[in-house]
């Protein structure tokens, strides 16, 4: 038997050889292989890990496969820049292979000496060929690759680079300063004067700790970002120095606001007077997608002016005119949590939440605004809940539908002023931590509430804000308690 199948074999292989023509998958064009091969290695290049590994990637394997896949794939100059970090020597066959195409590079290097090593080894062959470089993701720390790239990188349209918050103090220009083609930059914990770079074509600008001594002042920073007239995606983590005299400043007063026409998202952690800084004189599309983060110390001190600047801002931005009114987003969804950290996090979300909904997804194109405020830097409470009134009573709520507190620190005052500003509310759930503020205000007719707020009614009855609300609380009786034993006259809540 064994005889015969010795026999039979070569027949059956070119039996096999004839039919493979006949798939259709042989009868690809080489232009329509190429464009698939590509697509192959361009996704496993942006999902795989950047860390260097032992072993080529799968994609490689197209060129295994068969005499035409193989002719077809080393013929293919664009599949071979999606370098990977395995040997020096696959280094130079993907150098080699690659011809002059642009290279796109992501690896990590920031490991143990030992992977550094060889990584090195691996790395090095690349930085011969900078001005082809194309996309660059590098996590780094050593000085011996971050020196080598300083010559002119002419068709370099994505750079991001990551160092270590121990990096050591040793500053360094990338490439020279002289990037033409440079679209997205992303730099985090970099000792780099990043703004020597040419950045009138970006847009994408990503800073993320910024060391101090490259953090620039306000004016400064307004500046370079002027100049960005095709960004689309802006956020500064850490990344700006304090405004606070800035903003006293003559030069504040005098600034004659600048456009950003094609900016969409906007996140921002920076001191409160930096937040408003940049709001005051930039005009951001009514279309961006706003996160604002204010919990960063101020060294120069924080007032209550800048918080009380920043809400109005932002009541000027959601208050339209109605030939605005197209370009703008209506408010549903209020989500007002806090923290462990004593943080606040206030969300507004043009979706509507209800108990059909077990969660809203994190900050995205559904949530216009989203406020982060810290009360490790204020000094007392009636500050603070004037922080968060502030904030959320200014914009627009008359469409609100759904309101969702987590771990409140509100009084019933807070709380009177925030609920009357929500004439539309049908859902309201309550969650975590102690609530007595607002137990009395749940059982309240129209006419109390609204004489808790110092206004007047002329409903009656024994409702509870609308006919329909739904209340939804995940708390413990204890920490709700549904009486009516309140005080029969509350002042009003200080707004100025």
């Amino acid at each position: 038997m064994d005889e015969k199948i010795m026999r039979e074999t070569p027949a059956l292989s070119s039996l096999h050889m004839h039919r493979n023509p006949l798939c259709f998958v042989y009868r690809l064009p080489s232009e329509t292989l190429e464009d698939v091969f590509i697509h192959y290695a361009r996704d496993y290049h942006r999902t795989a890990s950047v860390d260097p590994a032992p072993t080529v990637p799968t994609w490689v394997n197209v060129s295994y496969v068969s005499r035409r896949w193989r002719h077809v794939a080393l013929n293919c100059a664009t599949l071979w820049t999606y370098l990977f970090i395995t040997s020096p020597r696959w280094t130079e066959v993907l150098l080699a292979r690659s011809k002059q195409a642009p290279l796109k590079l992501h690896v990590d290097l920031d490991h143990d000496d030992e992977v550094i090593g060889w990584g090195l080894r691996s790395v090095k062959p690349v930085m011969n060929h900078v001005e082809r470089i194309q996309d660059l993701r590098l996590r780094c720390t050593n000085r011996d690759v971050l020196s080598s790239i300083t010559s002119r990188a002419s068709c370099l349209q994505n750079l991001e680079i990551i160092c270590s918050k121990d990096y050591p103090n040793w500053s360094w220009l990338p490439f020279g300063g002289d990037t033409p083609a440079l679209r997205i930059l992303k730099l985090t914990y970099c000792w780099v004067p990043w703004y020597s770079l040419k950045l009138s074509g970006l847009t994408a600008l990503k800073l993320d700790n910024i060391p101090v001594q490259f953090q620039q002042h306000t004016e400064d920073f307004l500046a370079t970002l002027g100049c960005m007239q095709d960004l689309t995606y802006l956020r500064l983590y850490k990344a700006l120095a304090s405004a606070t005299r800035f903003l006293s400043s003559a030069a504040f007063h005098a600034f004659q606001k600048f456009d950003l026409p094609h900016l969409s998202r906007f996140e921002i952690m920076a001191q409160p007077s930096t937040v408003v800084a940049l709001l005051s004189c930039i005009n951001i599309p009514l279309k961006a997608e706003l996160n604002l983060n204010s919990a960063v110390m101020d060294r120069l001190g924080s007032t209550p002016d800048h918080y009380a600047l920043l809400c109005s801002l932002l009541a000027q931005r959601f208050t339209m005119s109605e030939d605005e009114t197209q370009y703008g987003q209506t408010i549903r969804t209020l989500l007002v949590t806090f923290t462990q950290r004593r943080d606040a996090h206030i969300d507004f979300c043009t979706l509507e939440y209800n108990s059909k909904i077990s969660f809203l997804p994190v900050w995205n194109r559904h949530f216009p605004l989203r406020i982060i405020h810290s009360k490790r830097h204020v000094t007392t409470n009636h500050n603070w809940e004037r922080i968060i009134c502030h904030t959320c009573c200014p914009i627009p709520l008359s469409n609100v539908r759904s309101l969702r507190v987590t771990q409140p620190l509100y009084s019933q005052t807070s709380w009177a002023h925030i609920l009357g500003h929500l004439p539309s509310l049908r859902y309201l759930k309550l969650s975590h931590g102690a609530m007595p503020a607002i137990a009395p205000l749940l059982s309240l007719a129209p006419r109390d509430f609204t004489e808790i707020q110092g206004g007047r009614s002329d409903l009656g009855g024994n409702q509870v804000f609308a006919p329909d609300l739904e209340i939804r609380s995940k708390l413990p009786t204890d920490n709700l308690s549904m009486t009516r034993s309140l005080p029969a006259k509350i002042l009003p809540f200080d707004l100025p």
